[in-house]
C-alpha cells in the first residue's frame, strides 16, 4: 500500500511539473533527492552486538514560487536494512512543507512544518529520543503571521507544534501559541517582548497533562553582514496537578553564513518535550556547520546535547547526545559521495546499553536548479 501511494505521488509531481501553464506568473521545480548508504551499526537492537546497515533514501516534491510567496512540499523516507538479524527492511516516513509569503508590504506569512513516521531506534536517536525502541510520529511545526503596524513597530502571532506518539500509545504533545511585539530600533537591531501559553497534553495515565505561561524580553540582531543572534529569556509559569512552579528560561541562537558554508549554534533552557517525550525542564544544546574547501571538498557535522528532568529542578533526569559528521567530494554539482560516521548515546548511564556508533559510505544525489 505505501509503495503504491509513493508512486501515485511521483506521478502527481510528475504532471504537476509538465503542465504548468504558458504565460503562468507561478514558476514549478521539481525536487529530487537520492542518497545511498553501506555501513555499520555497533548497536542495532540495544543487545550490544552490532551488524551491517544499508540506507536507500529517496525524496520527492515541488518548490513553487512568484513576486509574493514561495513554497516547498516534499516527502521521502528512508528503506533501511540491518544484515540478518532484524529481519525484514524498515521504512521511515517523513514530509515537510515550507511557506513563506507577503501578499501586501507590511504583512509576513511563515510556515514550517514536518512529520516523520519512524520505526527504528537509529531514527528516532536522529530526532534526540536514545533509548527507544518502538514506532513513532513525530510532528514538528512553527507558524508566524507579522504585521508592521508603523514603521517602527512589528507585531506577530506565533504557534509552535510538538508532538511524540510511539506504538505502544505513549508520548505527549505541546501545543504553544503566542503573540510578540519588538520596536524596528535599527536596520539590524530589533527589540521587544513575548507571551506564550504551552498546553501540555500526555496520550497515557502515567503522562500528567500540564500548562505553563512564558513571559520573556526578545533580542534580534544582525551582527555583521554574515552573523545574526537571537535572545530571549524570562519567567515561566507551571502548572500541573493543582501544583504551580515559577521558572527561569533562556535561550540563543547564532546563525553564520558565507560563501565558504555557514554554521548554526543554539542553546536552551526551559519548558518543553524532553529527551523521553514528556514534559518538564529540558535543556538543549546543538550545533552545525558546513564548509566548502575549495570546489570539491565539503565537511559537515552537527550534533546536540539533551537534558530533560522535572520541574522545577530537573530532578530525575535523563541526558543523552548525538554527533554526526561527514567529509565529502563533490564530483558534480548533483553529485557528492562521502564518508560518514554517527555516535549516540546516553550520557547519564554508566552502561554502554544505549550507546551507537555507525561509520558508512554514502552516496547522494540531488536535482538542482538555477
Amino acid at each position: 500500500m505505501r509503495g503504491r501511494k509513493g508512486a501515485r505521488l511521483a506521478l502527481a509531481i510528475a504532471a504537476l511539473c509538465a503542465v504548468e501553464p504558458a504565460g503562468a506568473s507561478v514558476q514549478v521545480d521539481p525536487i529530487a533527492r537520492l542518497t545511498l548508504e553501506g555501513g555499520y551499526d555497533s548497536n542495532i537492537l540495544y543487545d550490544g552486538r552490532g551488524d551491517r546497515l544499508g540506507r536507500v533514501s529517496p525524496d520527492l516534491g515541488l518548490s513553487l514560487r512568484d513576486h509574493t510567496w514561495a513554497a516547498a512540499l516534499s516527502a521521502g523516507g528512508d528503506l533501511l536494512d540491518y544484515g540478518g538479524r532484524s529481519g525484514a527492511p524498515v521504512w521511515n516516513q517523513r514530509g515537510r512543507l515550507l511557506l513563506r509569503a507577503a501578499p501586501e508590504r507590511r504583512l509576513a506569512i511563515d510556515l514550517d512544518t514536518s512529520a516523520t513516521y519512524v520505526n527504528d531506534p537509529v531514527g528516532l536517536a536522529r530526532l534526540a529520543i536514545i533509548g527507544r525502541n518502538s514506532a513513532a510520529l513525530l510532528v514538528r511545526g512553527d507558524a508566524r503571521v507579522a504585521w508592521r503596524a508603523e514603521r517602527d513597530w512589528k507585531a506577530s502571532a506565533t504557534y509552535h507544534e510538538a508532538l511524540v506518539r510511539f506504538g505502544d500509545g505513549t508520548g505527549a504533545a505541546a501545543h504553544t501559541p503566542g503573540v510578540e511585539l519588538v520596536e524596528i530600533l535599527g536596520q539590524h537591531l530589533e527589540a521587544g517582548g513575548a507571551f506564550k501559553t504551552d498546553f501540555f497534553q500526555g496520550f497515557d495515565p502515567a503522562t500528567r497533562s500540564a500548562r505553563a505561561y512564558e513571559a520573556s524580553a526578545v533580542v534580534r540582531a544582525r551582527l555583521s553582514r554574515r552573523l545574526t543572534v537571537q535572545a530571549d529569556g524570562g519567567p515561566a509559569l507551571w502548572t500541573s496537578g493543582g501544583s504551580t512552579s515559577l521558572l527561569p528560561q533562556a535561550g540563543v541562537e547564532l546563525l553564520a553564513a558565507s560563501r565558504e558554508g555557514d554554521a548554526r549554534l543554539s542553546l536552551r533552557h526551559g519548558v518543553g518535550l524532553g529527551l523521553l517525550a514528556t514534559p518538564g525542564l529540558a535543556d538543549t544544546a546543538e550545533g552545525a556547520f558546513t564548509w566548502k574547501v575549495g570546489r570539491s571538498l565539503q565537511l559537515h557535522a552537527d550534533g546536540g546535547l539533551w537534558r530533560s528532568g522535572e520541574i522545577p529542578w530537573g530532578r530525575n533526569g535523563a541526558t543523552g547526545y548525538g554527533v554526526q559528521g561527514e567529509v565529502g567530494w563533490r564530483f558534480t554539482k548533483e553529485l557528492l559521495v562521502g564518508l560518514g560516521a554517527s555516535r549516540f548515546a546516553r550520557a547519564d548511564v554508566a552502561s554502554s546499553l544505549y550507546d551507537r556508533n555507525i561509520v558508512g559510505l554514502r552516496v547522494a544525489w540531488e536535482l538542482r536548479h538555477r
